[in-house]
């Protein structure tokens, strides 16, 4: 069978030069190197019980096994490696005031900058190791249901994160009034300053909507009679998040 996956660093970097390791079953020993993007393959008789090991100088290797079979997926089996580094990575758990700046190109927003109150937990998962990976709520304004929520892994002092999924809807929609919306989504990546601030750009959309009526339960605001939309697309926009 054909396999395939990616090693990144615990922000989510491409570890190009990653030394993969078959350590079970008829291709014991067999090794690959991971390619600039971080990806490589191997084929060979695998099943759910082969283990497979992750090693970059620098980093902590990680051992693992196939995901489930994905049927759409070309190949079916995949496996994802999040190498942290040998540093430990700064400690971003705890409280914030999160900050959005909108990129100064953006002249149709009405509202340039927003503010609100955010919490970051640390989640340890077979995948992500501890202290690397961290999940993040805001409050302090009315969201849409399940529209205030992100995530940041950590590598150092460097994180990268989402709002939102791959497919651009938004991970953050707060209701500014009955029938007005603001939204965003994309990645954010930076650094952390004296554990106390993580600060970077934001590339994806930040969205002003006005609609005729409420919104039902999901983001979707099309131009039109019934929607006044402005959004900005911008690599620039800015997160900061100060801890409280």
């Amino acid at each position: 069978m054909q396999m395939a996956g990616t090693v990144s660093d615990s922000a989510f970097r491409p570890l190009g030069g990653a030394t993969v390791e078959v350590l079970d079953g008829p291709q014991a020993g067999k090794t690959t190197t991971a390619d600039a993007s971080g990806q490589f393959s191997l084929s060979g008789t695998f099943d759910d019980t082969t283990r497979f090991r992750a090693t970059k100088e620098g980093h902590v290797a990680a051992t693992g096994t196939l995901q489930p079979h994905c049927a759409p997926c070309n190949p079916n089996r995949w496996i994802h490696f999040y190498l942290p580094p040998l540093v430990p990575s700064a400690n971003i758990a705890g409280h914030y005031t999160l900050t959005f700046t909108a990129d100064g190109a953006c002249a149709a927003l009405p509202s340039a900058v927003r503010t609100y109150a955010a919490t970051l937990v640390p989640v340890t998962t077979s995948h992500h190791p501890a202290g690397t990976f961290y999940e993040g709520t805001v409050s302090g304004a009315e969201f849409l249901q399940g529209y205030n929520s992100f995530s940041i892994g950590v590598a150092g002092d460097y994180f990268t994160g989402w709002f939102g999924d791959l497919h651009g809807d938004p991970g953050l929609v707060e209701q500014v009034a009955p029938t007005t919306y603001f939204a965003l989504g994309g990645e954010v990546a930076g650094s952390v300053t004296g554990g106390s601030t993580v600060t970077g750009s934001l590339d994806g959309f930040i969205d002003s909507c006005e609609l005729a009526s409420a919104m039902g339960p999901r983001y979707s605001c099309s131009p039109g009679p019934a929607a006044i939309r402005a959004q900005c697309n911008s690599r620039n926009h800015r997160l900061t998040l100060t801890r409280r």
